[in-house]
Parts: structure tokens; sequence; C-alpha cells
């Protein structure tokens, strides 16, 4: 689902076109395809995947599988404990903020903010309701799978994002047409 997603933001980015490192940061990365993704545009990309010890070994087993592994550091840890680094390019949340909930969406934008370098864009994907919350009807039956499954998850308008994001310190915070049950939600670190 997330691979034509993560194709357009590469398109979107230039990243074929980039002459320079491309740094990147991957999010409950879970099979690395958002990296992967961006990684087959250009051999000058570079990512951290961070997810948890558990799933790093699918990660990559897959980013193997695509011949990018190679391009690719792990980072097993929980989100807010892990320590990122500095200074990437991209920052992608493919699908991650619905499982966390409010708090800990927000604190996690804070975090990715600081890890970005001054003119980075943070990407999330993420199924959006409107902010009434009456539809649409996949992210609403959504947010019922996330309220049984999960402690705090739950669906997000893009105004709600848009707001976290703000807050932590982005600009510029957009909307890209993309395949998949919503637009990517884009946001520029002054």
């Amino acid at each position: 689902m997330s691979y034509p997603s993560a194709q357009k933001l590469g398109d979107h980015l230039k990243l074929a076109k980039t002459k320079n490192e491309v740094r990147v940061l991957d999010l409950a990365a879970g099979s690395g395809i958002w990296g992967i993704a961006l990684g087959q545009k250009s051999p000058r990309v570079r990512v951290t995947a961070v997810d948890w010890a558990g799933m790093i070994p699918t990660t990559k087993r897959i980013t193997q599988k695509f011949g990018v592994a190679d391009r690719f550091t792990y980072i097993e840890a929980d989100l807010l404990e892990a320590n990122f680094g500095s200074s990437y390019d991209i920052a992608i949340l493919g699908h991650i903020l619905h499982s966390e909930g409010e708090d800990r969406s927000r604190q996690l934008l804070a975090k990715t903010f600081r890890a970005l370098k001054s003119g980075g864009t943070i990407a999330i994907a993420e199924w959006l309701v409107n902010d009434d919350r009456t539809k649409p009807l996949p992210s609403l039956m959504f947010a019922v799978q996330m309220l049984v499954n999960t402690e705090k998850g739950d669906t997000f308008s893009f105004n709600e994002i848009k707001k976290w994001l703000e807050e932590a310190g982005f600009k510029k915070v957009r909307k890209l047409e993309a395949p998949g049950p919503s637009p990517l939600i884009l946001a520029t670190k002054p």
C-alpha cells in the first residue's frame, strides 16, 4: 500500500536529480518500504530505519531483497527513546501516528523536528478524517480498529496534524496527493 506513495514522494522531492547525499530518517520503518522506494530514486539516499528490535530483522531482510541494504543503518528502539541523531534531509512517518495517540504523536513530531536540518522535510502518511470526524468511511472504520487494538490510537484530521506540526516548529504544512487512503502531509523545518 505504501510503495506507490513513497515513489510519489521521491519524485516530488526530485531525488533522482540530487547531486548530494540525502539523509532519510524512516520512523517506525516496518518493512522499510518508504526508505527503499526513496533509495531506489537515487544511489545518494542514505536511510536510518528506526523500529522495535523485533521488527528490524524483517526490515533488514526486505532491504536486502530490494538491493539497498548497504545504504541503510538500523536503530532498534522505541521511537521516543531512540537517539535518532540529527541533520536529516527527510523524515518519514509512514502510518505510525494512528497507533501512538495524540500525546505520543505530538512528542514524536517535536523530536523529529529536532532531528531534521534546516530546510528538511517531514512526510506523514495517515488515514485522515475530516474535521467533523464524519468521513471518509475507511478512515473512520480504521479509527474503530485503533480503538479496539491500541491503548490510545485513533485517526486524525489534516488540521489536527497541521496544528501539531506548527506547534513543533514546522512551517509550510501542506498536502501532497499520492496513491493511498489519504494524501501525504508534508512540512518544512525553517
